[in-house]
């Protein structure tokens, strides 16, 4: 898919990385930045997120330079048009990304999946900014874009894994009221109560003195399947009787209220490479692409090195690990689905 990475701090510094070919850029929130100039020869587009990986380092400020393969294809469109996109019949994989504030994603991926060959691995994940306001962050030289997405599609295979290690506080209930990515009602009480009930008696957490998406990357929520593992879903805001989540969710969902504890969060980024890099030997391994949610870096806190270095350690010794810090992830490891995540480590091995 990739031909190589590599990163640079400024914009500024662009030009003389940027050869003939195609690129996608991946700019951290804090890198100042207003457009890519045109360069003959070159095509470019891009997203932002609140923070990149290289090497194994995250950064608040920097630009990640992914050098396209030349029969890596890449497009952007349009989520709620499709009809654009005509994937090439002999793609193994694809990277996507998509706006993390729309609230379209689950429709765009169901319709998206539906069009790609059979077998074909996905990974991706949602841009935006930590600020939580939606913008257009997805670009190319001739503009950003809002309620867009960047397809890149390659006739390399990846190795995927996904889990996240978070595990049910309170629960089930009932999403008896929800639209779209707005949680109204749980067990036809205001979601908002239910949800600050549950987190004040585990935790004792004032939610009038303590911003409320600073409790929420503690206690998200679950979505129940039969016989899997729980769909994690972020919640970022309120109004007091609502609940905005990233990511949609149907009436009539079963929900747990979850809990995270760093030991779990962290054996999960571990189980996830080694799910991911299974059956691939050491010698066919490029690189290591990660998309790990914003929330578990700032759940972890200084403990994040450590779970870069827990999917280090399922790899051999200086395989580079880079990506992307998102607001949502998206995989489709176990070839049933394509799932928009949260608070969920996936990683590639490409």
């Amino acid at each position: 898919m990739f031909e190589s990475i590599s990163f640079v701090k400024r914009v500024e510094e662009l030009p003389r990385t940027l050869k003939k070919g195609s690129y996608l850029l991946l700019i951290a929130e804090e890198t100042p930045f207003l457009e890519i100039q045109k360069m003959e020869g070159v095509k470019v587009c891009g997203a932002i997120f609140p923070r990149v990986i290289f090497k194994g380092k995250s950064f608040s400020e920097g630009i990640i330079v992914a050098k396209l393969q030349p029969t890596t294809t890449m497009q952007i469109i349009d989520i709620n048009d499709l009809s654009r996109f005509d994937p090439p019949k002999d793609i193994c994989s694809i990277f996507t990304i998509v706006d993390g504030f729309s609230a379209r994603i689950d429709d765009f991926l169901e319709e998206f999946y539906s069009l790609i060959p059979k077998n074909t691995k996905l990974i991706g994940g949602g841009a935006g900014k930590s600020n939580l306001i939606q913008e257009p962050v997805i670009f190319d030289t001739q503009r950003y874009y809002l309620n867009n997405a960047i397809i890149l599609s390659s006739i390399s295979t990846i190795g995927l894994g996904v889990k996240h290690g978070w595990r049910p506080l309170v629960g089930p209930f009932i999403a008896t009221n929800s639209h779209d990515n707005i949680l109204e009602k749980i067990n036809f009480k205001d979601a908002f109560d239910v949800y600050k009930e549950a987190i004040e008696k585990d935790s004792g957490i004032d939610f009038d003195s303590t911003p409320f998406f600073q409790i929420s990357q503690r206690y998200p929520l679950g979505i129940v399947r039969y016989k899997k593992d729980f769909i994690v879903r972020e919640p970022v805001s309120t109004n007091g009787k609502n609940i905005i989540l990233v990511g949609k969710l149907d009436s009539n969902s079963v929900l747990s209220i979850l809990k995270g504890e760093k030991e779990d969060i962290l054996n999960a980024a571990h189980e996830a490479a080694l799910m991911s890099r299974h059956e691939i030997e050491d010698t066919s391994i490029q690189s290591v692409l990660l998309v790990d949610c914003i929330s578990r870096f700032l759940f972890l806190d200084q403990d994040f090195k450590k779970e870069i270095k827990a999917i280090t350690d399922a790899y051999p010794p200086k395989t580079m690990i880079w990506g992307i810090l998102s607001l949502g992830e998206i995989a489709n490891a176990d070839q049933e689905c394509i799932e928009f995540y949260n608070n969920t480590c996936v990683v590639g091995t490409l």
